[in-house]
This record gives structure tokens, C-alpha cells and sequence, in this order.
């Protein structure tokens, strides 16, 4: 399932197997496009940088060697980490993002 939100609209379009179509018809500039590891795909991350966007894509260990990859460039390149502590329902969770600003 693909799902776009426009927040001004307070409007959610849905359709299956449609990701690169969507891109092409919203205007992503400035935006922050989410795709799951389904859409993790060369031909769409290009598709969002085209239009002046940025993205957040999941990557499963299903894709050959990305994960890999990815886990290397987060394990040897500079990044900057964020990391939140929550306490409640019995446990305490630790949530961590960090972010590779230069890939070059």
C-alpha cells in the first residue's frame, strides 16, 4: 500500500504497488518522503532527490548486500546521533537516530 498525506488538504491518497507514479505527480520540494523496504529502490530514491526532496527508506536483509552497506557507513563515516530514553509499561526504551549528512 502506498499512502500519501497532504496536511493542508487533510487528505490521504492510497494505492497499491503506485510509489513511482505518486512521485510524480506531488510536489516534493522541501519535503521528507518515508518509504518502507519495499520501496527501497535506486529508481525511486532518485525520483525524490530529483524533485529537491529527501528521503527515509527501510532497509530489510533481503536486498543483497545493502544492509551491509549501510550498517559499514554508519559504523566508519562521521554522523551525528540523537538518542531519547523513555520509562513506562513496565520497560525503558532507547531510541537512537543518527544521520550521515555527507555520503561523498
Amino acid at each position: 500500500m502506498v499512502s500519501a498525506w497532504a496536511s493542508e488538504n487533510r487528505l490521504v491518497l492510497n494505492e497499491i504497488t503506485a510509489i513511482p507514479k505518486l512521485l510524480k505527480v506531488l510536489v516534493l520540494s522541501g519535503c521528507v518522503v518515508t518509504v518502507d523496504a519495499m520501496g527501497c529502490q535506486r529508481s525511486i530514491a532518485e525520483e525524490i532527490v530529483h524533485q529537491y526532496a529527501d528521503y527515509v527508506l527501510a532497509v530489510k536483509d533481503n536486498q543483497g548486500n545493502l544492509l551491509e552497506r549501510v550498517q559499514d557507513a554508519f559504523r566508519f563515516l562521521p554522523c551525528r546521533s540523537v538518542s531519547q530514553v523513555d520509562v513506562g509499561h513496565g520497560r525503558v526504551e532507547t531510541r537512537t537516530c543518527s544521520v550521515i549528512d555527507d555520503l561523498s
